[in-house]
Formats: structure tokens, C-alpha cells, sequence
């Protein structure tokens, strides 16, 4: 099998499920689609914290009873891990039939040939309609021109607060005319650290999703828009990252990195110990199950100028190249990333942000999702940016590094401008050597 694409053995069968409607767009009408044949197993590699494996194990449940020939078998890595674990197994030879692709991986991954070219299939299953996905997700995943894998999910990072701190400052909730300053000052305001309570939940991502959300209001960015040169060199950059220093280290409005630790997933502000922190709409099921405070949203704040720019990212699924069914695992996929499959993994489940809009006022009704998370939406919609790297093939070790300075910076172990210094030279270095390559 070619590392880029299916081979022509396999597109034939995926093509035949598909024109001979063996395969459902979506869940319903619920249609007893199985094959005169054994049980074949079905093979996963994902990543889902385990507040919400039980959300996929219905699913699948419920798959498998509308499929009697599909057995599913997943094996779950931790998102630390999932993104070494792939390329190891891929090594080994071992990779299972289906496997989680978060959208900075896409590109490389396709090169490397971990997932294979399914743009043919995609493109000629029109009862599956990649059109009514958001193009700005699905581009994660084409590479030279071609669909690799699907999106899931696609949405912004904004801000969350929580209101029974704010409530017992006596304060105003944070309001659409917040600018950074506003927020800072509010997170001095708050912070009592000698009774374990900040203002600001400390953290600092200059990521794919955060990269937008902690730089953007300043007019800043990490790369330049066609991923061939770092621009974290820049007074706007700077500016952002003495803003976000400052808060942290010279204000103290956050807890320490050994004071984060402390708290379960390191997450103080869904721990209750910080008044604010930037959150995703993927968050917001590990937030209504596990925050013992009432919590909602609010649009990102913005820049002096009045400048407001976040960062929007998303996940997806590819097919493996060793896997010996790919019809099979269409079947699944093309079910699974359906309009009623998103409404039921990420709408009704508060997840949010499905790649599909028409499941977007199913998530904003849903239980989990807060009071204002019509916030999420304007940001889709008005400013949120998806956020580089994803089209490099340096898009691994560029986020290595830029996550690996961030986090310096968060603990206070760097200064500003030696994390710009470190970025600009090992990211463009980067950056050099895949263009070189290519």
C-alpha cells in the first residue's frame, strides 16, 4: 500500500460500501447493515480523559449493535503520550485500524505515512456531505490539496471565570468590554494567595488553540501564515509575554508552578483556587462533572486598541495504512462523524463545538454547556484564528518547543526574552531543515 493513499484494492471496497448504501450517513433510520461474514474487530488508538470514555462507550455500544459484524476494541493513551505513542507504534508496525489525529499532526503524519489519502472515498460519499463540515476544520487535515483524516471537533479558547468568587469579592462579572488590562487588574484584585486564592490560574500556552487567545490581543503571532519563519520576535510578542509574566511572577495573581502542581491535573481554576483561567469548549464536560463552584464564560478580552483575536483548534480521525479493512473502518467513521454522531458525542454531551454547525444549538442546550456559551460561537464566527503550526511538517517539533518555553515561562524558570531567543532559533531551525527537505 502507497504511504500517501489508499491502494486501489482497498478505494474499490470502500467505494462499493458506499454506492451500494452498505454504509448510514448518520444513526437513523437505524438499518441492521451487517455483513454475511465473521466478526471482524475494529481497532482504535484515542485519547479521552476518562470523564468522558463512558460517553464513547455508549456509542460504541450502540454501533455495535446496528453493525452485529463490527467488534470494537480501543486502547486509550494519555494526551501527553498519544502523540509519541502513534509514531512508536507506526515503527513497531503495530498501528490499530483507526486512530485519533489531533489537527498539528495531520500534515506530518500523512508524510510519514502514518494515516493514508481518503479523499476520494470522502469526496464521492454524498450521503455523508464533507461540505456541511466547517471548511476552516477540515483544512487541518488536507494535505497537498487532499483529505488525510476528519475533524470531529473545531472551537475557540475563551475566557471562564468563576462566579462564586467573584460574587464574594463583591465584584462585576467579566463583561464584552473587558480589555487585557481589565483583566488583570481584576485578577490582582482577587488574589489572596496567602488563602490559597488567585486571580489568575497562572497557565500560558502559545500552542495551536492558546497561541491566538495569550499573544492576539496585542497583534502579535507565533509564525508567519504560510509556516516558514518564527515571528515571536516582535515588540507586539514581547509585549503579551511580559503582560502574562508580570501577572504571574512579579504581581503573584496565580499560584506558582509547585502550588499548581498540587492541585488534581494541575488545574487550579476547575479546582476552584482561581477566580479565571482561558478555557475551550472541550472542557466543558470535565468542568460541569468535576467544579464544585459555579463557573460560565465570557468573550476573550481584548487588546488596548480594542483588538480581540483568540485561537481556535481542532481534533480529528484517520485511517492507518496497515490497517486490512478500511471499508470497515469507513463504515464506522462516516457514521461516527455524521451530523447525528456529532450531536450525540459532542453536542447533547456539552463537549462542544462539533465540526459540523448544524450541531452547534444542540451543544448550546445541552446541559453541560454554560450560561453563555453563545460566547464559543461569536468567537467561531467573529475572531478566533486556527492556530499554526499544523501545515509544516515541523508542526511536532515546533510545538515542542513553543509548549516547552511556555511552560518555562509559567514557572518562572526563564525570562522573556531568553524564551523568544529560544524560540525564534530552534523553531526556525525547524522550519529550515523540512523546507530543505521538501
Amino acid at each position: 500500500m502507497n504511504k500517501q493513499q489508499l491502494s486501489r484494492r482497498a478505494f474499490l471496497k470502500l467505494a462499493a460500501a458506499s454506492s451500494t448504501g452498505v454504509a448510514l450517513a448518520g444513526m437513523g433510520p437505524l438499518r441492521n447493515i451487517a455483513a454475511a461474514q465473521d466478526t471482524v474487530e475494529l481497532t482504535f488508538g484515542r485519547h479521552w480523559e476518562a470523564a468522558f470514555r463512558p460517553r464513547q462507550a455508549e456509542y460504541d455500544e450502540g454501533f455495535m449493535e446496528r453493525h452485529p459484524d463490527i467488534k470494537i476494541d480501543i486502547t486509550y493513551n494519555t494526551w501527553a503520550d498519544h502523540n509519541n505513542v502513534v509514531p512508536a507504534w507506526a515503527a513497531a508496525g503495530t498501528l490499530p485500524d483507526i486512530i485519533y489525529v489531533h489537527g498539528s499532526r495531520a500534515t506530518p503524519w500523512a508524510h510519514e505515512g502514518i494515516i493514508i489519502d481518503i479523499h476520494d472515498i470522502v469526496t464521492a460519499d454524498e450521503e455523508f456531505n464533507v461540505d456541511g463540515m466547517w471548511e476552516e476544520s477540515v483544512r487541518l487535515y488536507r494535505v497537498d490539496g487532499r483529505i488525510h483524516a476528519l475533524p470531529y471537533d473545531h472551537g475557540p479558547i475563551i475566557l471562564g471565570y468563576n462566579k462564586d468568587m467573584f460574587d464574594a469579592a463583591g465584584m462585576d462579572y467579566p463583561s464584552e468590554d473587558w480589555t487585557m488590562e481589565d483583566m488583570a487588574a481584576a485578577a490582582v484584585e482577587l488574589t489572596d494567595a496567602d488563602m490559597g486564592v488567585w486571580g489568575w490560574d497562572g497557565q500560558l500556552d502559545l500552542g495551536n488553540g492558546g497561541g491566538g487567545f495569550f499573544v492576539g490581543a496585542w497583534g502579535g503571532q507565533t509564525m508567519n501564515d504560510d509556516e516558514t519563519a518564527m515571528t515571536v520576535d516582535t515588540p507586539e510578542v514581547r509585549e503579551a509575554l511580559n503582560h502574562w509574566y508580570n501577572l504571574i511572577h512579579e504581581a503573584g495573581a496565580a499560584p506558582s508552578g509547585t502550588e499548581s502542581e498540587a492541585f488534581p491535573n494541575q488545574n487550579p481554576f476547575r479546582s476552584g483556587a482561581c477566580a479565571m483561567g482561558h478555557i475551550a469548549t472541550w472542557s466543558t464536560p470535565s468542568m460541569r462533572a468535576l467544579a464544585n463552584f459555579e463557573w460560565d464564560v465570557a468573550p476573550t478580552p481584548m487588546g488596548a486598541d480594542g483588538t480581540r483575536s483568540t485561537g481556535a483548534f481542532g481534533s480529528g480521525y484517520g485511517i492507518t495504512p496497515t490497517s486490512d479493512k478500511p471499508d470497515v473502518a469507513w463504515r464506522y467513521l462516516r457514521e461516527y462523524l455524521s451530523l447525528d454522531g456529532m450531536i450525540f458525542m459532542w453536542s447533547l454531551s456539552g463537549r462542544g463545538s462539533p465540526a459540523r454547525p448544524e450541531g452547534l444549538e444542540a451543544w448550546l442546550t445541552s446541559d453541560p454547556a454554560p450560561p453563555s456559551g453563545r460566547y464559543f460561537l461569536e468567537a467561531m464566527f467573529d475572531y478566533a484564528v486556527t492556530g499554526p503550526p499544523f501545515s509544516s511538517l515541523a508542526a511536532a517539533q515546533v510545538s515542542n518547543i513553543l509548549g516547552r518555553e511556555a511552560g518555562l515561562l509559567r514557572l518562572g524558570e526563564t525570562s522573556v526574552d531568553a524564551a523568544i531567543a529560544a524560540i525564534t532559533e530552534e523553531g526556525q531551525a525547524a522550519l529550515d531543515a523540512v523546507a530543505e527537505d521538501m
